[in-house]
């Protein structure tokens, strides 16, 4: 399982989170976009995409500047992290299914979410979420 903090300096409460997540959207867009990470023990491949970078640029979490600072360093940390579950979409739409991967931030558990749409057989990274809906909590 990936863990991570951040110097307080890279993710300070006083820190503009408009101007951070726009200079992390930018450098994932020269950095990440149409680049892909193969995950070997899920047999499955990432792609990166603009409308994936801006959903988790823009998710809310517990820790959103440390999250949007993960972002750089998404490639490393998406292949170390623990998959939890696969689900449907649950507003019923079945071109997709949801993949949730297990990752530590501060010593608490977020997921990264893979989004894979059926009809174009492709996966895509999607969002870092700090619990998923429904989900019961820790076991």
């Amino acid at each position: 399982m990936w863990f991570i903090e951040f110097e307080e300096s890279e993710a300070s409460s006083t820190y503009n989170l408009k101007e951070q997540r726009k200079r992390i959207r930018d450098w994932a867009m020269s950095n990440l976009i149409g680049k892909s990470v193969y995950l070997t023990g899920q047999n499955i491949t990432v792609t990166f995409t603009s409308g994936g970078i801006k959903e988790a640029i823009s998710q809310p979490h517990k820790h959103i500047r440390q999250k949007n600072e993960l972002i750089k360093n998404i490639e490393d940390v998406i292949v170390r992290a623990e998959f939890v579950k696969s689900e449907n979409d649950r507003a019923g739409d079945e071109n997709f299914i949801y993949h949730y991967f297990r990752i530590l931030l501060y010593e608490e558990d977020s997921f990264i979410v893979l989004k894979e749409i059926k009809k174009e057989r492709k996966i895509i990274f999607y969002s870092i979420v700090d619990k998923i809906k429904n989900d019961p909590g820790p076991r």
